[in-house]
């Protein structure tokens, strides 16, 4: 049996567990130590978002990458059996609480604070203050990506996160059915109306690798992803194939892009590594041309312009 959780859990009615009054970080105020923090979103959920989430932070930190992840999905937490982090989260000399760390990454779940059977019976107000916590009070090391693995659907907690954390980017987890691409329409209206980039749709489980021969079979009807990220206008980043071998290894918390690195699953993980790793760049690079007041002036007289014209 897990002991009680060992970061700050507030309770309802406006006190924490030490008594204080309820602390809310302000809007948009960057995490300390925290380069860019990436959603991994879906709009439904058995899409393999947290597969996604798991296998593209090991992807990435074989690029050289410092990476963590946070456990968004307090109702149905999966990162730690995933990551191989069912542990009380450590802490360090200050007191203040660190994530787990295995296969090169850092995560935090509500997972490592709760037995594995209890379920949470909280309410919204509850679940947005103990998601700010996890992001602002956790002892998180230097990070150049934290990503999030985000509940499905666009609820209280994907509106917290959206409103109170600054946002990189976000990806789009989806399955070739048209049902999960219809479900995922609704995840990208409203990152688009938060005016929060999507870096492309991943379309998993998009073929299923044979452990006889090793060829790739496809599962569902294709061209359903790739149609919605055209009518979005965002990138379609490709399939993930489904090999049989991932469920055991994620039942041992060992990623396939760590033990299969060979792999074909391994290996599309590898290209959304460096498809991710690419346009957090560019985003970077928007974000610098974007505060600098004289290159924005030149760039909205520009529109001024041929608006004009």
């Amino acid at each position: 049996m897990k002991q009680a959780p060992v970061f700050p859990i507030p309770v309802i009615l406006g006190q924490t567990t030490h008594g204080e009054q309820p602390w809310y970080a302000e809007p948009q105020e960057p995490i300390e130590g925290i380069g860019d923090i990436l959603l991994v979103a879906s709009g439904k959920g058995g899409v393999g978002k947290s597969t996604v989430t798991v296998n593209l932070a090991c992807a990435l930190n074989r690029l050289g990458k410092r990476v963590g992840i946070l456990d968004a999905d307090l109702y149905g937490p999966s990162i730690t059996r995933m990551l191989g982090t069912d542990c009380e989260l450590p802490v360090n000399d200050e007191g203040r609480t660190m994530p787990a760390h295995n296969h090169g990454v850092w995560a935090a779940s509500i997972g490592n604070v709760l037995p594995p059977e209890a379920g949470l019976v909280w309410k919204g107000p509850l679940v947005a203050q103990t998601l700010v916590q996890m992001f602002r009070e956790l002892a998180w090391p230097a990070l150049d990506i934290l990503l999030v693995d985000m509940p499905p659907g666009t609820g209280d907690v994907a509106l917290t996160i959206l409103e109170q954390i600054p946002i990189s980017g976000a990806l789009l987890v989806t399955t070739p059915q048209q049902m999960s691409t219809a479900d995922a329409v609704r995840g990208v209206a409203l990152l688009h109306d938060l005016d929060i980039p999507v870096f492309g749709l991943i379309e998993n489980m998009d073929g299923y690798i044979c452990p006889c021969c090793g060829e790739v079979e496809s599962l569902f009807p294709s061209g359903a992803a790739a149609d919605l990220a055209a009518r979005k206008h965002v990138k379609h980043l490709g399939g993930i194939p489904l090999d049989p071998a991932g469920q055991a290894c994620a039942d041992r918390g060992e990623p396939m892009v760590v033990s299969h690195p060979e792999g074909a699953m391994a290996q599309a993980f590898a290209r959304l590594a460096r498809e991710t790793e690419d346009a957090l760049r560019r985003e970077r690079e928007f974000r610098r041309r974007d505060a600098d007041d004289q290159v924005r002036a030149a760039h909205e007289q520009f529109w001024e312009n041929l608006l004009d014209d």
